[in-house]
């Protein structure tokens, strides 16, 4: 072989492994788009999912609207202090810049907040009537209601209810049924400010029977049923890796950022980049919705307990950077921005009717 057709070969042998590698990295960029976008979709889609059905089941309490029964909350704080009209579903709209709560965090600047309370049914019925207001609480085993000491609970049976945290609970009768105690708050062991199902209560709250306060006492039967009591806020905020994500704080429990078994606040769905909701008002009872409006205008107008609705949107983004050959312009929220860290957006929405507000 001579020195030129060496170096012809030379030259076809280098022309061929250069296409050989930009196919690799093109079907490396391929591929790292298709998945991407693959994660941003089911991400979206999860996200709206929770979402919808946490909204939508706001403000159930077992059979009745919030409106229609009595609910009485004796669990000590940080359980929420009231369930009624103007708390089972709340918010706060476009967060302060560089504003730090103390049970969320740095929540992004801009970004709504929504705060829902909702009573979840795990199968708890009880075996029999209280043999007292102060008695402890049998229930059919197996349930789903996952019961343990420190849990917040609600008793209903549509007519009255009460929010309580237990204090023990023992399987008993081989399994067959569970045995819920709930006492009174103990010096510093907080528990419940009443140790009594009353229908009533002075305020503040205080240990003691029913008569003692002028008040029937409330003997709960075997129409009664046992409910996991939810209290969460929904919120965007960076990880430890400065991504945006959806989180979510329970709010009848403290703020725990060190064990991860009981982290809270914690992540929910990653790559939730922004969220904001405008609520739909019904001013005349009639389950038509007469307007939109954001969280501060609910709140200025003293309306939530008119909410029948709400119009969820979420600005979802990939967790990758470098996606995109150009820079993308996006137009959220009324304002026009362009990303330029090749990230895709994509927006997605949702109108989310409160079934416990619609008849």
């Amino acid at each position: 072989m001579t020195l030129i057709e060496l170096m012809i070969a030379m030259v076809l042998g280098l022309l061929i492994s250069a296409a050989v590698i930009q196919l690799f990295v093109n079907n490396k960029q391929t591929y790292r788009i298709t998945q991407s976008q693959t994660q941003l979709q089911n991400n979206a889609r999860f996200a709206l999912s929770e979402l919808s059905k946490i909204i939508r089941s706001s403000g159930f309490t077992g059979c009745r609207t919030v409106e229609r029964i009595d609910v009485h909350v004796i669990a000590s704080a940080p359980a929420s202090a009231a369930m009624e009209a103007s708390t089972t579903i709340t918010g706060n709209d476009s967060w302060p810049a560089n504003t730090t709560s103390n049970n969320f965090g740095l929540v992004k600047e801009g970004s709504d907040v929504i705060t829902v309370q909702r009573a979840e049914s795990c199968g708890a019925t009880l075996v029999g009537s209280l043999a007292s207001a102060s008695a402890e609480i049998k229930v059919h085993n197996p349930n789903s209601c996952n019961l343990q000491e420190n849990q917040i609970l609600m008793i209903s049976d549509c007519k009255d209810a009460h929010i309580f945290k237990t204090t023990q609970v023992v399987t008993i009768a081989g399994g067959t049924k569970q045995n819920i105690v709930h006492t009174v708050n103990n010096g510093s062991t907080k528990a419940n400010d009443a140790n009594f199902f009353c229908k009533g209560y002075p305020e503040p709250k205080t240990a003691g029977s029913c008569t003692a306060f002028g008040k029937d006492d409330k003997l709960y039967g075997t129409d009664a049923e046992i409910y996991n009591f939810i209290s969460e806020s929904y919120f965007i905020r960076e990880d430890s890796n400065g991504n945006a994500a959806l989180w979510v704080y329970d709010n009848n429990s403290a703020t725990e950022t060190v064990n991860p078994g009981t982290l809270n606040p914690k992540i929910l769905v990653e790559g939730i980049s922004d969220m904001q909701i405008d609520y739909g008002v019904d001013d005349n009872n009639d389950d038509v919705i007469d307007d939109y409006k954001t969280a501060q205008a609910v709140t200025t107008d003293g309306e939530w307990h008119k909410v029948i609705s709400a119009k969820l949107s979420l600005l979802v983004e990939t967790q990758e950077t470098g996606l995109r050959l150009n820079d993308q312009e996006l137009t959220y929220n009324g304002v026009t921005t362009t990303e330029t860290d090749g990230r895709i957006r994509r927006i997605y929405t949702s109108t989310i009717g409160i079934r416990n507000r619609v008849q």
